[in-house]
């Protein structure tokens, strides 16, 4: 089975070592909508969201190395850094996102992070940076993620 590729894209998730700057160079060079923070408790990162257009813009600065998959993306830099790293794409249910899993692996590719934030929301990061240089997200909202992408300026999503 194949996955179409960006099938459902919503978002382009770029990290940082600096989220302060890089908001302000999405807004000031880009022209995106004002940024909404939403740290996730603990400490260990922190993520912005805003709007270009219908697109929602991801910066994820990790704090320390806590979270391998976004560090390393930018392990070694002292100067601001911005780089590309995942699409992320929606998906309407746990067993669509069961399917793509499968497909993936199947089909040879990793699956380096997955987990869920109850209430709000499923993910999926498949390791797609050997062949496309960057990784893939899949997103199943439930109601709290709906919610908390509503609140972004400029968001077309619909709390229910």
């Amino acid at each position: 089975m194949t996955v179409p590729l960006l099938d459902r894209i919503f978002q382009i998730a770029y990290v940082t070592n600096d989220v302060a700057r890089a908001e302000a160079l999405f807004r000031e060079r880009f022209g995106t909508g004002a940024f909404s923070r939403m740290d996730p408790p603990g400490g260990f990162m922190r993520i912005s969201l805003a709007f270009a257009q219908q697109t929602m813009i991801e910066l994820i600065e990790p704090v320390g190395d806590a979270v391998e998959l976004y560090a390393n993306w930018i392990a070694g830099r002292q100067d601001f850094v911005v780089r590309h790293h995942h699409f992320g794409m929606l998906v309407d249910s746990k067993a669509e996102l069961s399917a793509i899993r499968a497909a993936h692996v199947e089909g040879g590719t990793a699956i380096a992070m997955e987990g869920e934030m109850p209430g709000a929301l499923d993910y999926l990061y498949v390791d797609t940076t050997q062949s496309l240089g960057h990784y893939l997200e899949y997103i199943r909202l439930e109601e709290g993620g709906r919610a908390m992408f509503a609140g972004v300026e400029g968001s077309t999503f619909q709390a229910t």
